[in-house]
């Protein structure tokens, strides 16, 4: 299965696989925009005395976890009460359906159009379009040039918390020569931190990282982990570049008849799966998970800032570590998707 057909089934991160690039050079660093300076300017916004209209466009419709991010970006619009947000059917990365709801947007005249650019170079001549009528350009997840905004997250504190949580975990079991297995997808080298970030400060706790191997699926989180358990039964530790690998290594483990007390299982993102697999307080300890309810509010806040120039639009949502150690934290995380 090629990855462009494989991103259907992904989290969010994986999600976004296209569309580097910089943005305007006076949007700063994004990385130090807080959610209350996001807020606050966009809480104003309907007192100017108009109405707004954002059409979001993500790649994968389809996918669990950006249903739910759709819905906190509409509840958010809801909450302002001045907003409408409009949707696609964008699915499986098909270009030619972005595009369409791109130009239909552009042709009703909306206020600021949201997008994961499935193709940068075919979107630049609607971006340019979109700006030449005064519609705000802004870009989920990946980059393009000279976009009124950019709603995102990081790839390195997520790969940094869930090597941290490994590390922990480590002291406290008083393992002495700790072995893991890293997934990557080097295919999409914007998503490279979660990875090197876990490298890097595996090799500084002195944790060996004995296989490294693309894996960004339920089904290769899988196969690759039982592949490595065979080679080295002496396996600690498993980190998914996203939760779909972290739980298809957690069913290999589980197969394998490994005390859970006696493993790591890491993953990113903070998909209902990883998550409810951390709430059971086995194998799968941790997972890097992205506030979607934040996310989905920063689609509405981030525009309307770019709509009326007033606050930041260009800002990561934050990323935070659910354990069972932080009970209501893991609940908060669950309840995003209407579970406890």
């Amino acid at each position: 299965m090629s990855i462009t057909r494989r991103a259907a089934t992904l989290t969010l991160a994986c999600l976004a696989v296209i569309g580097t690039g910089g943005a305007k050079a006076a949007e700063g660093d994004p990385k130090k925009v807080t959610t209350a300076e996001v807020r606050e300017p966009a809480s104003k916004a309907c007192s100017k005395g108009r109405t707004y209209k954002i059409a979001y466009s993500h790649s994968v419709s389809e996918a669990a976890i950006v249903k739910q991010i759709r819905t906190f970006a509409t509840r958010r619009a809801t909450e302002l009460g001045c907003v409408t947000v409009l949707h696609d059917n964008t699915q499986a990365n098909n270009l030619e359906q972005q595009i369409n709801a791109v130009q239909g947007w552009i042709t009703l005249g909306v206020d600021a159009i949201v997008v994961t650019p499935i193709d940068v170079t075919a979107l630049k001549p609607l971006q340019k379009q979109a700006q030449t009528k005064n519609i705000k350009w802004l870009t989920y997840l990946g980059r393009m040039d000279n976009s009124d905004g950019f709603v995102g997250f990081d790839h390195e504190q997520s790969g940094q918390l869930i090597a941290n949580a490994a590390i922990d975990w480590v002291k406290s079991q008083g393992i002495t020569k700790p072995r893991a297995l890293v997934t990557t997808l080097t295919g999409l080298p914007l998503l490279s931190p979660r990875w090197t970030e876990v490298e890097k400060l595996f090799a500084k706790a002195g944790i060996e990282v004995v296989a490294k191997q693309d894996a960004a699926d339920q089904a290769t989180g899988l196969t690759v982990t039982e592949t490595v358990l065979r080679q080295h039964p002496d396996l600690d530790i498993v980190i998914g570049l996203n939760d779909d690998a972290a739980v298809g290594a957690n069913r290999a483990v589980t197969v394998a008849g490994i005390s859970p007390d006696k493993f790591f299982i890491g993953g990113q993102d903070g998909s209902l799966e990883g998550l409810t697999a951390v709430n059971q307080g086995k194998a799968y300890k941790a997972s890097a998970a992205i506030l979607i309810n934040d996310l989905g509010a920063n689609i509405v806040d981030l525009s309307l800032n770019a709509i009326n120039g007033d606050g930041p639009s260009f800002a990561y949502t934050p990323t935070v570590l659910a354990t069972k150690k932080d009970q209501p934290l893991l609940d908060k995380l669950l309840a995003n998707y209407g579970k406890k």
